[in-house]
């Protein structure tokens, strides 16, 4: 609530979840006290009974860090982030996904560390990490599943794989980690802070392939196996003798993609 901006101050906590304010109170305290929260500038207008302005809360976005990287067919892009956004380093490079997830996640372990020494910060501040990947995912599990331009990615444990590389390249545990559809993460991040009032949002993205990222009241819509947007593989007329790297013809990517 305080992240999102819908309730920024005790009393609108109270109002928001219905929660006493000594309750309201003693949440906060434990949030204060771990350093998820602070307090800012008074909020505009003071107190609706008059008297002093309402003390502000504001998330604290320097409590730690998260890493995210973007994967593409031939090249990626790694990023270190502070937890309200801001990016604090990055770095894009060629890479060839055809070389398999433990090599392709290794070389990403290496930039995470080489972009933490840049960021001026320790692998112990990182929270999570995530990663984007050109295929549908089984987000309970983080596993690609069948991807047509991944080949060798079919069931790989990336979660497990990307924690490994952390450790061997950062040299601390791994942090949570959070495998998902690049179209996916796209959509969910445009809906939720550029559409917030779009209650069906679709993004389509046009890159080697073609995919489509999904979100329904707030919620990525994924379907059977994380295939709900593989839209790049539904055959069009036009397309007979066009043949797509998933071995078929007539696919929406191979007339239109990269």
């Amino acid at each position: 609530l305080v992240r999102s901006g819908r309730a920024t101050t005790r009393g609108a906590l109270q109002q928001a979840t219905g929660l006493s304010r000594a309750t309201v109170g003693h949440r906060l305290d434990r949030l204060f006290r771990a350093g998820w929260l602070r307090e800012g500038p008074g909020a505009s207008g003071g107190s609706p009974l008059g008297g002093r302005p309402s003390v502000r809360l504001e998330f604290d976005g320097s409590h730690g860090l998260v890493l995210a990287a973007d994967l593409e067919t031939r090249h990626a892009r790694a990023a270190v982030l502070s937890l309200g956004g801001e990016l604090l380093a990055e770095h894009t490079g060629p890479l060839d996904i055809t070389a398999g997830p433990g090599p392709v996640l290794d070389i990403l372990g290496r930039w995470f560390a080489v972009l933490l020494d840049q960021a001026d910060a320790t692998a112990d501040a990182v929270c999570g990490m995530g990663l984007a990947v050109p295929g549908p995912v089984d987000h309970a599990t983080g596993r690609v599943v069948q991807p047509p331009i991944m080949p060798g990615w079919d069931g790989a444990p990336l979660p497990g794989l990307l924690g490994d590389a952390f450790r061997r390249h950062c040299g601390a545990p791994p942090p949570p980690v959070l495998i998902d559809n690049d179209a996916n993460l796209m959509a969910y991040g445009e809906q939720r802070h550029a559409h917030r009032d779009c209650a069906a949002f679709v993004l389509v993205k046009a890159s080697t392939g073609i995919g489509a990222g999904i979100v329904v009241d707030g919620g990525v819509l994924r379907g059977v196996d994380g295939g709900a947007g593989d839209i790049g593989h539904i055959r069009v007329p036009a397309g007979e003798d066009a043949r797509c790297a998933c071995g078929a013809h007539g696919c929406l990517a191979a007339l239109a993609g990269g």
